[in-house]
């Protein structure tokens, strides 16, 4: 796109607005305060300016000779960079280098500097070579870029690095004020009578309104296959997803929400309190309902049927102390959500 300058055909114009922009957006304090100094340096004298301002006789004439050289502009008196010119460089022990390079990218791919640590100190002390602190050894990785690449490696026996897709997190600032804004979607892991089972849970942030679902398997198929019921059971659209980084809602999964354009929101590693809501139910899932009916979890069919009549029990009865003592269809009810409930057709 091109920028055009609206007084273009006034001459002297631009002169101007840069003369104007300058004097009034790059001028600092100091060079007011050394413009000052001068001023006073010419009117009173040396004397009573070292004896004011102390300052030598060669800064003032160096300011003078900068001022003068500008064009008498104030900017030009703005403190330059106080960086050296020569930096000085680290020096590192070319076998220290190799070490932590053969540690990080051969022995253990990207092995904590604390770890590297232990093996470098054994490395120096055989080769009586100074050992240097964990920090060091961690500005070493940072600046020679000492990083080990995860590689794709294809049937040919050709090799490619792998890209690490970047996760969607839920924003900071985020609230939930719809309905199905935001589903919080869960895995219990049962094991009881030496057998195995999951029980995948869902809880919407806003309205309370819950679904699960028992399943033998614990892969993407059996969460695809649960998100369509989930879709069946709510009565409304589901707009965004929010679970953990387990490996059950990789892959069909994901492929299904990105079908159906549901946002997939994936939660903080080691940080269970922001999928909170889900957490909670879980823990009264179990106590109210899956203690009482383990024995059933052999035949998912037996277990499911007697689930889904306490899932109608709990969104259409059950008070919730987050909705003033009310049960989440009542809620919706009263905020004339309109409800399609099919907890028949889970099993179609």
């Amino acid at each position: 796109m091109q920028v055009i300058y609206k007084f273009r055909w006034i001459k002297g114009a631009r002169t101007l607005y840069d003369y104007a922009t300058k004097h009034n957006h790059m001028i600092t304090t100091k060079a007011e305060q050394r413009l000052k100094i001068l001023t006073f340096w010419y009117q009173y004298g040396l004397k009573a300016t070292k004896d004011a301002y102390d300052v030598s006789r060669s800064t003032l004439f160096s300011w003078q000779k900068i001022y003068r050289a500008s064009g008498d502009v104030v900017a030009s008196l703005d403190p330059g960079s106080q960086a050296p010119i020569r930096r000085r460089k680290r020096i590192i022990d070319s076998g220290v280098l190799k070490e932590i390079k053969r540690l990080r990218l051969e022995v253990c791919p990207n092995m904590g500097k604390d770890k590297v640590k232990i093996f470098l100190d054994q490395y120096c002390k055989k080769n009586n070579i100074k050992t240097i602190s964990i920090s060091t050894i961690g500005r070493i990785i940072k600046e020679k870029k000492i990083y080990h690449q995860r590689q794709k490696v294809y049937h040919d026996g050709t090799t490619k690095p792998a890209r690490r897709t970047k996760k969607l997190s839920k924003p900071k600032d985020f609230i939930a004020n719809e309905v199905g804004d935001l589903i919080e979607v869960d895995t219990i892991v049962r094991f009881d009578w030496g057998i195995k089972r999951y029980i995948i849970t869902a809880v919407d942030v806003n309205t309370r309104y819950t679904f699960a679902h028992a399943y033998q398997h614990h892969n993407s198929d059996s969460t695809r296959d649960f998100f369509k019921k989930l879709e069946q059971v709510f009565p409304y659209q589901i707009k965004r997803v929010q679970t953990d980084n387990g490996s059950e809602f990789h892959k069909h999964f994901m492929d299904y929400l990105k079908k159906q354009k549901v946002i997939h929101y994936w939660n903080y590693k080691g940080q269970p309190t922001k999928n909170g809501h889900v957490e909670k139910y879980n823990r009264t899932i179990q106590e109210e309902f899956v203690d009482q009916h383990s024995v059933l979890l052999e035949n998912t069919n037996k277990f499911n049927h007697k689930l889904m009549d306490w899932l109608v029990w709990y969104n259409t009865k059950r008070p919730h102390w987050s909705l003033n003592l009310q049960s989440p269809v009542d809620n919706l009810l009263k905020n004339n959500y309109l409800s399609r409930m099919m907890w028949t057709d889970t099993f179609s």
